[in-house]
């Protein structure tokens, strides 16, 4: 069956149609959210959710897509929005122990707005050079590791994080100029 055939049975409710869906796509989907996340569990979540929610979504699918490169993306984007999460749980700890101490309430007000501008810019970043930012400045990867996770040159990941830092300080330069009037 082609995808178009088994996107229109899968919309209809055969779940004969869905489990080919998944049986031919769990273990690629699996291996993409590893590379991304590094950890097997969360990958298995992430999994898991977008294929519910492309069960959920059935109804709603179009059946001009490719169903590999549907759910590729949106275990791309669920593992960066994980990865974003755990990054911004771990800055709001580290937050909360020098709130008490260093930060007046001004300060604390500026460190929380600029962290929701950062994730808003970051958010509008392409989804390729977001990913490998966050890739080489949250989680720390070189630049040799991500381009094997990636499978691309490493001058490419190179010339991906110079375009998120460009795009990035462009669209937090304004911000940053007015704080720094205050």
């Amino acid at each position: 069956m082609e995808d178009k055939e088994l996107i229109l049975a899968v919309s209809k409710g055969s779940e004969k149609a869905f489990r080919k869906i998944y049986d031919t796509h769990y273990k690629l989907m699996l291996g993409v959210g590893i590379n991304i996340t590094k950890d097997v569990d969360t990958a298995k979540e992430v999994v898991q959710e977008v294929f519910f929610q492309f069960w959920k979504n059935r109804e709603t699918l179009s059946t001009e897509i490719s169903i590999r490169n549907y759910l590729k993306r949106a275990v791309i984007n669920r593992c960066l929005n994980q990865i974003k999460y755990n990054s911004k749980f771990t800055s709001d700890e580290i937050l909360e122990e020098t709130e008490g101490t260093q930060l007046t309430p001004d300060k604390a007000f500026e460190t929380e707005e600029l962290k929701k501008r950062i994730d808003l810019a970051l958010n509008n970043l392409p989804e390729k050079a977001r990913l490998i930012f966050i890739l080489k400045r949250q989680e720390g990867m070189s630049l040799k590791e991500i381009a094997e996770k990636l499978d691309i040159s490493p001058k490419t990941v190179e010339n991906q994080i110079t375009r998120a830092v460009k795009l990035l300080k462009a669209e937090l330069e304004p911000y940053l100029k007015k704080l720094n009037e205050v």
